[in-house]
C-alpha cells in the first residue's frame, strides 16, 4: 500500500491544518510521499523551500510537482485542466498497486483525490480531512459546496478535527463516514527549563509578581485579541498587576496597537511581532494565562485550536472562545475556561478569576499538562493509522 499526502500548501508556509498533516505523517509507519505545488518563482521563498526539503522529515518525501489551483471557476477550462494534471501527477507518484490518498481538505486537494478514485476504482482509498472553516466557505458557493460534497461522499473516511466540524460535514454530506481525531502537540517541546522561563520574565517591562497573559496568533479579527486588550485595560484600572504579551502579526496589528494607545495601557501590553517557534514556546511557557477567546468572523471559525494544546503542554491554563471546536481543545473548569468571546464581560471575568487565583491556575495548569500528553502527536498518529487500517477499498 502506497500513501500519498496531497497538500498544495507545505513548509515553509504552513498553518495549523498543514502542521497537523506534517506531524502525523512524518511519524507514519511506512514511507509517505507529499504532493505539493511547484517551487516558488520568488527567489527568497524558493531558497527557503530548498532548505526545508534538504532536512530530514521522518517518513516524508516531498514532491513539488503540482500546479496551484487558486481560482476555482466552473467556466474555466484551465482550472479543470489543472485538476486533471494534478490527478495524473498524483497517480504517477503513487505508482502501481494499492494506494491511499490523504487530502488536507475537501477542495482543492480533495477533488484531486476524487478524480483519482474515480479513475482507479477499488485499488485506491481516499481520506479527506475537515477543519471547519473551509466548510463554511463552501456553503457560500454552489460550486464549492458541490466539490466538498463530492470529496466527503467519495472518501472512505473523513477525519474531522472536532465534533463541531463533524456536524458541519454531516450537514453538508449526510452519507460521509466521519471520524473525529483531535490534532496534537509535541508535549516535550514545551518543557522549558525553569531558569529559561524565569530569565524571560525578568526581561519583561513589568515588576515581579505581575500576572502575565499571552496570545500567540495571527492578528486577525477572529482571534479576538481586542477583547483581551479591553479586559487588560479594565483590570489595570482596578489595580490588578497584569501584563499582556500580544505576539504575532497580521492585518489587525495596527488596530490593536491603536486600541492599546486609546486605553492608555501601552505600558501593560507588549507587541513583539511575529515570533519563531522557539520564541513562541518560551512566551507561552513564561505566561501565567494563555488567552485567545476566538469568535466567528465571516466564514472563519476556530475549528479546534492546536495552540490551546500547546499552552496545555506548557502547563498554562487557557481561555478560549465557545465558537467552533475550541471547547474541545480547552476543557472548561479543568484545563482552562471557555467563554463567549463576543461578550466582553465574560472575557474580563475569566481573566480576573485566573489572575486572582494563583492556586487554581496551578491546578488547571497541571491538569492541562496531562490533557496535552493524551494528545501527543504519536498518539494522534496511532489513531489515524487505526482509521486507515479499518477502512476497505469500497470502490465509491
Amino acid at each position: 500500500m502506497t500513501d500519498v499526502v496531497i497538500s498544495f500548501d507545505w513548509a515553509p508556509r504552513i498553518g495549523g491544518a498543514h502542521l497537523w498533516m506534517y506531524e502525523v505523517y512524518k511519524r507514519w509507519p511506512a514511507p509517505v510521499s507529499v504532493l505539493t505545488i511547484r517551487p516558488a518563482d520568488e527567489p527568497v521563498l524558493r531558497r527557503r523551500q530548498e532548505e526545508v526539503d534538504r532536512l530530514s522529515h521522518g517518513s516524508l518525501s516531498v514532491h513539488r510537482q503540482a500546479l496551484p489551483v487558486v481560482d476555482i471557476d466552473a467556466k474555466s477550462l484551465s482550472c479543470w485542466a489543472r485538476f486533471a494534471l494534478n490527478a495524473r501527477v498524483a497517480g504517477k507518484i503513487a505508482g502501481k498497486g494499492q494506494r491511499t490518498f490523504h487530502c488536507v481538505r475537501a477542495f482543492p486537494e480533495g477533488f484531486v483525490g476524487v478524480l483519482r478514485k474515480r479513475l482507479d476504482g477499488d485499488r485506491t482509498r481516499l481520506i479527506t480531512y475537515a477543519h471547519g472553516e473551509e466548510i463554511l466557505v463552501a456553503r457560500s458557493s454552489r460550486l464549492l459546496s458541490w466539490m466538498a460534497r463530492q470529496a466527503y461522499a467519495c472518501s472512505d473516511a473523513v477525519i474531522a478535527n472536532s465534533e463541531n466540524t463533524r456536524g458541519l460535514v454531516m450537514a453538508l454530506c449526510p452519507q460521509a463516514r466521519v471520524h473525529v481525531i483531535h490534532p496534537g502537540v509535541d508535549a516535550t517541546a514545551f518543557e522549558i527549563p525553569e531558569q529559561e522561563r524565569l530569565a524571560f520574565r525578568k526581561r519583561l517591562p513589568w515588576r515581579v509578581g505581575t500576572v502575565v497573559i499571552s496570545t500567540v496568533a495571527r492578528m486577525e479579527r477572529r482571534k479576538n485579541q481586542a477583547a483581551v486588550i479591553a479586559a487588560v485595560a479594565e483590570l489595570s484600572r482596578e489595580g490588578l498587576q497584569v501584563g499582556y504579551i500580544c505576539a504575532g502579526d497580521g492585518e489587525e496589528r495596527s488596530a490593536l496597537e491603536a486600541l492599546a494607545h486609546e486605553y492608555a495601557i501601552e505600558d501593560r501590553v507588549c507587541f513583539p511581532g511575529a515570533v519563531s517557534d522557539d520564541e513562541k514556546r518560551l512566551v507561552i511557557a513564561a505566561s501565567d494565562i494563555f488567552a485567545m477567546p476566538s469568535v466567528r468572523a465571516g466564514e472563519m471559525i476556530e475549528g479546534f485550536g492546536i495552540v490551546f494544546l500547546e499552552a496545555a503542554a506548557a502547563g498554562v491554563p487557557a481561555i478560549s472562545g465557545s465558537s467552533g471546536g475550541q471547547s474541545e481543545a480547552v476543557v472548561h473548569d479543568r484545563t482552562g475556561l471557555v467563554v463567549d468571546g463576543q461578550d466582553p464581560r465574560q472575557v474580563r471575568e475569566a481573566l480576573r478569576r485566573l489572575a486572582l487565583r494563583a492556586e487554581e491556575r496551578n491546578e488547571m495548569g497541571a491538569r492541562a499538562r496531562s490533557w496535552a500528553l493524551e494528545h501527543d502527536w504519536c498518539a494522534v498518529r496511532d489513531r489515524t493509522v487505526a482509521v486507515t487500517r479499518s477502512i476497505g477499498s469500497s470502490g465509491n
